[in-house]
């Protein structure tokens, strides 16, 4: 069995969605021939049962001070927090595994950065395989839209693609872009889509008896994720009497940025007054966020536009939602991956697209509240292409590829 490195700045007990794609492809790499180190971040405490893990910056894995202090400069000049001092600590932390024995390769996944940054080193120093795999793209990536960065971004992306061995991206958007951009690096660029871990069997719940009907979002509401659109629609079917608000609850579960932002749209504090929205902010276990999503009725996904304002990944969420089998509402692009996605899930869903008038969004909406909860069965297609399982037997297809030339 050959040994891998996995660089995943965040990883358990962290509980950021990026988080289990990290995990899955350290769990089931081994059946596939690659035994894996991972490396991650200690900033949300330790998983000292997980073997094969270790938390950086640590007591035991010693990193040069002076590097440390010039990665902490250099981090203060940089637009954006790519966790520099992290990169340092993780080198280091790659080197005692190495010591151990052989390394064929390394992956790294980000955000943030520093992932991809420490596996150049670890390639450039030590003749590693890089694999980068990216769960956001980096240019055109919303939560990096300050202007005069752009030039930062673009030269940074270049060099990440043309150092590294392979670069996987986790949709067909994203990805088709990457090769019609960079036509001479088109070969190394892969598709692995995000997806679940079948270990899990996680399905729908008993719905709670309630008065209500819950659509809940679960899990962390980005600024630009803010449904005001959507909420605003809500409010004008309330005020038709269309929508009894007693009868629904809107349900955020999750941190949400900018809260106070949200809360003062004109729409969501109408919502609120009357009982139809209900906010639960605040980071919960995963436990308790699936536990939400098995028993809510049904299921609000909102999709994310790049800086080209089209929709182009996919909230790592979806996978676990259509797997309640429970209708889904999402807020997306026509012909986005999320709508090609719920096209062939085989549940209820709706989709509410951006360029939709407000008579056509309040059409759909009205009708998707009207649908039943009782969930229907994923389809074949989607079980097979997102099957968390399956998804590591590809990185490991790719890299028997890399490692046997």
């Amino acid at each position: 069995m050959q040994r891998i490195i996995l660089l995943a700045y965040y990883y358990l007990p962290h509980t950021t969605s990026g988080v289990q794609r990290a995990v899955r492809l350290a769990k089931y790499l081994p059946q596939y021939g690659y035994a894996t180190s991972v490396i991650c971040a200690g900033h949300a405490g330790l998983q000292p049962k997980l073997e094969d893990v270790l938390h950086v910056p640590n007591e035991v894995v010693q990193s040069p001070r002076w590097l440390v202090s010039l990665a902490r400069m250099i981090q203060r000049i940089l637009p954006y927090n790519e966790q520099l001092p992290w990169a340092v600590h993780a080198i280091a932390a790659a080197r005692s595994v190495m010591a151990h024995g052989p390394v064929a390769a390394v992956v790294s996944t980000s955000p943030p950065l520093a992932t991809h940054l420490a596996a150049l080193f670890l390639k450039k120093r030590h003749g590693l395989v890089w694999v980068a795999d990216f769960r956001d793209p980096l240019v055109g990536n919303p939560g990096r839209a300050r202007a005069w960065a752009k030039p930062y971004d673009a030269a940074l992306e270049r060099w990440i693609f043309q150092s590294a061995t392979a670069v996987v991206g986790v949709t067909d958007a994203v990805v088709d872009a990457w090769r019609q951009q960079y036509r001479r690096l088109a070969y190394k660029f892969h598709l692995i889509w995000n997806g679940f871990d079948p270990g899990d069997q996680f399905g729908p719940a008993q719905v709670p008896e309630r008065p209500y009907r819950v659509l809940a979002h679960v899990g962390v509401l980005y600024v630009q994720r803010h449904p005001t659109a959507m909420l605003a629609s809500l409010d004008r079917l309330v005020r038709q009497r269309l929508v009894d608000p007693a009868r629904l609850r809107l349900r955020f579960v999750g941190p949400i940025q900018q809260q106070e932002e949200l809360e003062g749209h004109l729409a969501a504090a109408s919502l609120l007054a009357q009982g139809c929205l209900e906010i639960r902010p605040g980071v919960i276990p995963r436990e308790q966020a699936m536990l939400e999503t098995a028993t809510a009725d049904a299921l609000l996904l909102i999709d994310i536009v790049n800086l080209s304002n089209t929709g182009y990944t996919v909230p790592a969420k979806i996978y676990d939602y259509i797997l309640t089998g429970r209708p889904i509402l999402a807020l997306t692009d026509r012909d986005s991956p999320v709508d090609r996605i719920l096209q062939r899930a085989g549940i209820r869903y709706a989709c509410l697209y951006r360029d939709d008038i407000e008579a056509e969004t309040d059409r759909k909406l009205a009708t998707f509240l009207d649908l039943p909860n009782e969930p229907l069965a994923p389809s074949a297609c989607f079980l097979e292409n997102f099957d968390g399982e399956r998804q590591a037997g590809r990185l490991a297809a790719l890299l028997d590829a890399l490692t046997l030339h």
